[in-house]
C-alpha cells in the first residue's frame, strides 16, 4: 500500500495503490508557481495524504477513482457495449444515447440528467415503451458497472423513476375454439403437419423452437407418457407428462427411431409456417391472431385456470421465474365464479 501526493495541471492528487490497483484522488488543492503559498499547499496536502492513508490502515476502503470519473460517458459505454452479446440492448440504445450525452462525464451524470433522458427516449416516436424501457434500463447498467468498478461511489439512478410499460395482451385460445381448429382442416401434407404441430403444442406448451427440434427419442411411454427435452433459448431440461390426447395428436401407428425428427417437413421447411395459422383461424371462424405462441401460452393458460398451481405449471413451462408464468394467468367469469361458489357457507341468523 501506498498513498503519495503527485502535482498535474498545477493541482494536487493523492496517488493511491490499493491491492493491485492504482487510484487518482483530487484533494482540491492547487499550486501556483508562488513558493510561499505553494510551501503551504504542499503542507496540507501531506495532511490529507497522512489521513488517507491512516483511513486505509483502519479498513476504510471507499475509493474513488476521481480521474477516471472524467471520462467521457458514452466512450465508456462503447467499450462495455462491445462487451456485450448481440441481443443485449445496450449496443443498439448507443444510438439515442450518443446525440443526448454528447460530452458528458460519467462523475457528472446526476439524477437530473437521468430524468432528461427518459424523457427524451419517451419521446422518439420510432420507439414504443418496452424499447424505452430497455434503452433506460442498458443505460443505468453502464451506471453500475462504473459504481463496481469505483468510478462513482454514489448511485445517481436511486429514487429515478424507471419507464413502465403495460402488461401486453396475451392471446389464448378456449377449448371451444381448440375444438374449431381440431374440426377444421389445412390443406397438403405441410399444413396437415402444421395443425398436428399446433395442437400438440396446446397441449404441452412447447417453444417452437423445442418443437421444431423435438425428436421421437424424446418421448418415453414407460412407466408413462413423457417428453423430455433440453430448451434451446434457456438450455435447462424439461421434462412434461403427456396427456392420452396430446400422445393421440401425434401417434401415427409407425415405428420411428430415435435420431427421427417428430415434425419432420416443419423441421426442414423455410417456409414461415405462421402464415398456416393465420389463414387456418381464418377457416376455423376465430378472429385472434394465431401464431405459435398462442399455442403455448393456451396450455400455461388453461392448466392454470383448471387447477395447476403456479409453481407446477411454471416447472412444465420451463420458466426461471414464476412471474412469467404469471402473464399466463387469465382470470374469466366462470373461473370466478369456481372460486366464489367453493368458499364454505355458513348459517344465518336474520332474527
Amino acid at each position: 500500500m501506498s498513498v503519495k501526493i503527485r502535482a498535474k495541471r498545477n493541482r494536487l492528487y493523492l496517488d493511491i495503490y490499493w491491492k493491485g490497483s492504482r487510484i487518482w484522488e483530487t484533494i482540491g488543492i492547487t499550486i501556483t508557481g508562488n513558493k510561499v503559498t505553494d510551501k503551504e499547499a504542499w503542507r496540507l496536502a501531506e495532511i490529507v495524504r497522512a489521513r488517507r492513508e491512516q483511513q486505509l490502515v483502519a479498513g476504510e476502503y471507499n475509493l474513488q477513482d476521481i480521474v477516471a470519473g472524467k471520462q467521457s460517458f458514452i466512450e465508456y459505454a462503447e467499450r462495455i457495449a462491445q462487451k456485450q452479446d448481440k441481443k443485449n440492448p445496450l449496443p443498439k440504445s448507443l444510438l439515442y444515447l450518443k446525440p443526448f450525452a454528447k460530452t458528458i462525464s460519467i462523475g457528472a451524470v446526476n439524477a437530473q440528467w437521468l430524468e432528461q433522458y427518459r424523457q427524451f427516449l419517451l419521446e422518439q416516436p420510432a420507439l414504443s415503451n418496452a424499447t424505452a424501457q430497455k434503452y433506460f434500463s442498458a443505460m443505468k447498467s453502464v451506471i453500475h458497472y462504473a459504481i463496481r468498478e469505483r468510478i462513482i461511489i454514489r448511485d445517481p439512478t436511486d429514487g429515478v423513476k424507471g419507464i413502465s410499460v403495460p402488461d401486453p395482451e396475451t392471446v389464448h385460445l378456449t377449448l371451444t375454439e381448440i375444438q374449431k381448429l381440431a374440426l377444421t382442416p389445412i390443406g397438403g401434407d405441410l399444413g396437415s403437419e402444421v395443425k398436428k404441430g399446433f395442437l400438440f403444442d396446446c397441449y404441452t406448451g412447447l417453444r417452437i423452437s423445442d418443437l421444431l427440434s423435438l425428436k421421437w427419442g424424446n418421448i418415453e411411454q414407460e412407466p408413462r407418457l413423457s417428453l423430455s427435452t433440453r430448451q434451446k433459448k434457456t438450455g435447462a431440461i424439461v421434462s412434461i407428462p403427456l396427456s392420452k390426447l396430446a400422445w393421440q395428436i401425434i401417434d401415427d401407428q409407425q415405428q420411428h427411431h430415435a435420431d427421427e425428427f417428430v415434425f419432420p417437413l416443419m423441421a426442414s421447411t423455410k417456409t414461415n409456417t405462421n402464415q398456416y395459422l393465420v389463414d387456418w383461424a381464418k377457416r376455423a371462424g376465430i378472429e385472434k391472431q394465431l401464431g405459435w405462441h398462442v399455442a403455448r401460452r393456451t396450455f400455461g393458460t388453461l392448466a392454470l385456470q383448471n387447477g395447476g398451481d403456479l409453481k407446477t405449471v411454471s416447472a412444465l413451462l420451463g420458466h426461471k421465474k414464476l412471474t412469467h408464468t404469471a402473464r399466463y394467468l387469465k382470470t374469466d367469469d366462470n373461473t370466478k365464479q369456481r372460486v366464489i361458489d367453493a368458499i364454505p357457507e355458513i348459517q344465518l341468523d336474520k332474527t
